[in-house]
């Protein structure tokens, strides 16, 4: 005798392992949401901290502030600084008719939160100090 109806058991197995692939497929998808929101802030990030230097290096080195107008990111808050190179050997140091060698220091904060997101550095001639002729 063939039987053409399913038990309770059997429907209620059923509905347990789809609930279960469900709930895999849902917490997948969440997952994956989620990292792509993160990686579209950190690509941002990343875009406005290049931004900022792509314009500090075609500035002096007195020019430490981005207008508004070439930097309209008010979520973002920029400090830039120019300080000594650093870990230089000392054969590259005072040589006669070299110019000096400054790094820039771009540091990206984000409003929101004060969070340091970006740090660039840049390692830069200085144009701006006269040779140094020994």
């Amino acid at each position: 005798m063939r039987r053409a109806n399913f038990t309770l058991i059997e429907i209620v197995v059923a509905l347990g392992i789809l609930a279960i692939g469900l709930g895999g497929m849902l917490q997948l998808a969440i997952n994956a949401q989620l990292r792509v929101a993160n990686a579209m802030e950190k690509w941002q990030d990343v875009h406005v901290a290049t931004q900022a230097a792509e314009y500090l290096m075609l500035m002096d080195e007195q020019s430490t502030e981005i207008p508004e107008e070439y930097f309209p990111y008010p979520d973002y808050t920029l400090n830039a600084y120019y300080d000594d190179a650093d870990e230089l050997p000392e054969e590259f140091n005072g040589l006669e008719g070299q110019l000096p060698l400054k790094k820039l220091v771009i540091e990206l904060s984000r409003e929101r939160d004060g969070k340091l997101v970006e740090t660039i550095i840049i390692d830069k001639l200085s144009y701006e100090e006269e040779l140094e002729t020994t």
